[in-house]
């Protein structure tokens, strides 16, 4: 009976080590993009984020503060990180198996929590300007009745879109503009 209790321990220890490893060396290869792109397929998502000048809100990121692939899709909390991986773990058997397809949304979509991890407080000087927000005294995030607007920084910041203006720092009028009027009965004020 005590080998029997040994040997189990044993075994447990072992997957636990196996384990282990396993997801340390998962955390290191997830930290190289062409690691996440050699399942999502995302070429030409890739190409505009590696693009300069930058081509899309992601390729900002990437050329102004080195962004890359899991700083904004690893979670900002281990709760998020522990779904974030079980996603990836079901998808890796999808794969091996011969099941997998590639999904045409995020089944787990960005929260203003994974933006938060860098962009906080969003505007340091409430009078715009700066590269984590700015554009003015009337832009969205200088105005305080906005504060306790509720939007998903991902509804007007879209990061791999291409119908988003360079000069506004890739966002796009014909996306922000009727979220506006969810709010506005006319745009402008």
């Amino acid at each position: 009976m005590l080998r029997k209790l040994a040997l189990g321990a044993g075994a447990l220890g072992g997957a636990a080590l196996v384990s282990a490893l396993f997801l340390a060396g998962l955390a290191a290869k997830e930290r190289d993009d062409r690691f996440c792109i050699s399942c999502h397929l995302h070429e030409a998502k890739f190409t505009r984020f590696r693009a300069r000048p930058p081509a899309d809100l992601a390729g900002l990121h990437q050329s102004r503060k080195g962004v890359r692939c899991i700083d904004c899709h690893g979670g900002a909390d281990r709760v998020m990180r522990v779904r974030v991986w079980t996603v990836a773990a079901v998808d890796t058997l999808r794969f091996l198996s011969g099941a997998y397809r590639e999904p045409d949304r995020m089944r787990l979509p960005l929260r203003p929590a994974e933006c938060r991890r860098c962009h906080s407080p969003i505007l340091a000087d409430r009078g715009g300007g700066d590269e984590e927000g700015g554009g003015g005294p009337d832009s969205y995030h200088a105005v305080r009745d906005h504060d306790s607007v509720s939007i998903a920084c991902v509804r007007c910041h879209s990061s791999h879109t291409t119908d988003s203006e360079a000069r506004l720092d890739f966002i796009s009028r014909a996306r922000v503009q009727p979220i506006c009027r969810e709010c506005h009965a006319t745009f402008g004020h």
